[in-house]
Formats: C-alpha cells, structure tokens, sequence
C-alpha cells in the first residue's frame, strides 16, 4: 500500500492539483494508493511508501506531527517528500525524510523507482549524501498524466469543480516570483489536449463547473476559444488569476464572474517597475472599465509591502489607487502582506522588512475610513515563511514546533531569528 499525504486539511487538499496528479500517477503502475489530509492521516498502516507534498512551508509543523506518528504504525515505510517547497529549498525539513523528488514527475518512473529503494535517478536527492541533484522537467505537458478523474467536493478552494491545468511556469519576468524560477521555461498544454482534458473530466467529474489552474490564466494564447469550448458545454468557469493587462472585453464576457480579483503587488508605478510587474496604471484602468461593463459585483486586489526601495510615496500611491476603485465599486477588498524573499530569485538575498506590520496596520487603518476591507496573514505567519523559504538544516529541530508561532518565539529565544531574516542561509544543490 501506498500513501499519499496533504499535511493540511481535506478542503485545502482537494483544490490542489498535485494530490490528484500524485494518485494517478501512481496508480499506473499497479499500485493500491490511498490519498490522506489532517482529518484522516492516521488510518495509513503498514504502508512501504509515504509521499507528502509540500507545497506551503508552514505545513512543514503538520507533516513533521504526521511522520512522528506514522512511523511507530508503519516501520517499514519510506518517507519521500516532493513539491514546490522541496524545489525551493528541502534543507529546513531535510532530517525528517528518507529522500526528495525535485522536480516534476510527469513522463518519469522517479517515483516508482523509488518506492524500490533506487535513489539513483536524476532528481532524487538523499540526505546526508554528497549528490547534486538534476532537476526533473518535463518539456512537454501532454494528456498521459493528467487526472481525469477527480474527487471534487463543495469545501474545495474552487467548490466542486474539475481542476483543469492550462500551463505550468510564468512567461512573465516577476523579480519575487518563485513559480517563475522553479517552474522554468514555462510550458502551456495545446488547446486541443485541454478540450480533451475538459470534456472528459467532465464526464468522469459530473460537475458544473471548471477551474483553470496556472501562474497566469490569460497568458495562455487560446484562453478565449478555450472558454468559449466550455461555455458551450454549459459549465461555469473560475481562473485562478487573471493579470491587469490580459484582461480583455471578449474574456469577461465568456467568463461571467461576480468577483475580478487583480494582483498589482505594488501601489506606484516605479515600483510596479522595479519589481518588474509589467502593469501600469492604465493596464489596471482598463481591466476596472471592463469590470464594470460587464457588470462584475467586485473587486479584489492583492498587494505587497517591504519591497526594496519601498518609500512612504509608494505607501501612499497604494491608498490612493484603492481610494480610486473604491468610487467606482461599492465593493472592494484588499489583501496586503510582507514581501516573503524566495530562494531562486532576484530578491532571495535582501532582508525581511520587520517594517511591514506597522505599514500594513497604517494601510488599514487609512483604508478602514473609507469603508475598504482589508486582509492580511499573521504576521509571526509571514516571518515563519521567510525563514524557512531561506533556512537551512539547524532549523530542523525547531520544527517540532506546535505551530508558526511557537516556531518564531523559539527562535527569538535562542537570539537567531535575524540572521535568518537577513540573508539566505541555504545554498540548494540542484539547478
């Protein structure tokens, strides 16, 4: 028997493509595999292998509590970890693994391979060996390992849809983007093969509607003729982002939503350059016109603070482009966090503003008057983020933490945090 593990709950697990991808691939090469979250973990025994995705590093306290107690009912399993924050840095959490699958597992036997107890193919890193590991990558997104068949469930981040996965990496040149980096070059699926992809989904799912997975849904060359095809099959459509400038008349119209959610991360157009964002304020202009053309309800837009150069004109032209949606939407939310320093980009060496709660707590307080809601994560949420995006391997005793906030208060205890807020402290040995 196999195992694979969510290390969070059943709702957040659902809506991630990964879990789905895990079990079928799997599942091809003859294997009995269970897909387990928070809610059920303890019912795996006695399997031979235990794969957890990590895909947010604050889930590294849930899945050092799961492996502590699948070991004591399943002694002979090997615990293998994959995902995004494994491809960004695996050294934080490297103690608690037999082996790490970095990179994507499409097209490969890696996993299978493993599951035999053969560490040798090119992206499997094992701890406390001196290898470097080759990142797996597949050129070609094609229809093979695609998970047509899906659980869906109405508690999913995109309520009870069909996950469908438009591209895998970001053309666009973001300079914090870590999908940007780890996903590279980006690759987007033929129209045809999502056509196939839907309809079949479709028919395996029995659900109404659709959600399109990618760094940036409109990027995709065919997004209309490809919302169009589903439209017709008289399903609704949700994107997991749309940028400012990819908006256009022809996709809202097809797309129907209430809510157009926007992520210019920066308030000022300078800014908005420095961190090459690549949308001006026309671009978000624009996509507010169309916005209200075409009737949408509301507006959501997401930012960022503690960026380099940030100055408090940067602050105030954020306030003051919200104040200027805010008098064309009844509704407008807002979501600010601290700029989290990734590993693999542009930014992975510059220090973690300890300003940003103070900025986010001023923004919100300005905005409050003018009746805009504003949304941010804990602040001890963020910093647990920053370090362990950038940690290294003595951060691994510190992870029997209860939580984020255990975590942050130990680790001030011991006089450490800053060193690990000011500078990258991992150099990962792969790509």
């Amino acid at each position: 028997m196999i195992a694979v593990v969510y290390p969070n709950k059943f709702k957040a697990g659902v809506a991630c493509l990964a879990t789905h991808i895990l079990l079928t691939h799997l599942s091809k090469f003859g294997y009995n595999v269970g897909v387990y979250f928070l809610e059920n973990y303890r019912l795996i025994k006695n399997a031979s292998a235990i794969f957890i995705t990590l895909q947010y590093e604050n889930d590294y306290f849930n899945a050092v509590k799961i492996i502590k107690e699948l070991k004591k009912t399943n002694p002979n399993a090997i615990f293998v970890a994959g995902g995004p924050c494994v491809m960004e840095n695996l050294y934080p959490i490297d103690s608690y693994f037999d082996a790490f699958i970095v990179g994507e597992i499409e097209g490969s036997d890696v996993m299978d391979r493993v599951i035999k107890r053969d560490f040798s193919p090119d992206g499997v890193f094992v701890p406390k060996r001196d290898k470097k590991v080759k990142r797996i990558y597949p050129k070609k997104l094609g229809v093979e390992d695609y998970p047509i068949n899906q659980v869906t469930h109405e508690k999913g981040a995109y309520g009870k849809a069909y996950l469908l996965e438009i591209g895998r990496g970001c053309p666009r040149r973001c300079r914090f983007c870590l999908a940007r980096s780890i996903y590279y070059p980006p690759r987007f699926r033929k129209l045809n093969d999502l056509m196939y992809l839907a309809e079949e989904g479709l028919k395996a799912t029995k659900v109404n509607k659709v959600a399109l997975i990618a760094p940036s849904v409109g990027d995709y060359k065919y997004i209309v003729e490809l919302c169009n095809f589903l439209d017709e099959k008289g399903v609704q459509i949700s994107p997991s982002s749309l940028r400012a400038d990819t908006i256009s008349d022809d996709l809202l119209r097809v797309l129907k939503l209430k809510t157009l959610t926007l992520a210019p991360e920066a308030g000022s157009e300078r800014l908005r350059e420095f961190i090459r964002k690549d949308i001006s304020l026309e671009d978000i202009r624009n996509a507010i016109d169309l916005a209200k053309k075409h009737n949408i309800e509301k507006i959501k837009l997401y930012f960022m603070v503690g960026i380099p150069t940030e100055t408090e004109e940067d602050i105030g032209e954020l306030i003051k482009l919200c104040r200027s949606i805010k008098k064309e939407f009844r509704k407008l939310e807002v979501s600010i966090n601290p700029l989290i320093q990734k590993p693999h980009t542009d930014f992975e060496d510059e220090k973690f503003d300890l300003d940003s709660k103070g900025k986010i707590k001023y923004i919100e307080k300005v905005l409050k008057k003018e009746n805009i809601k504003v949304e941010y994560e804990s602040f001890n949420s963020m910093l647990s983020q920053a370090v362990l995006a950038r940690g290294d391997s003595l951060l691994n005793k510190y992870l029997e933490s209860k939580n984020y906030s255990e975590f942050i208060n130990k680790l001030k205890r011991d006089k450490i945090l800053g060193e690990y807020l000011n500078k990258l402290k991992a150099k990962t040995p792969y790509y």
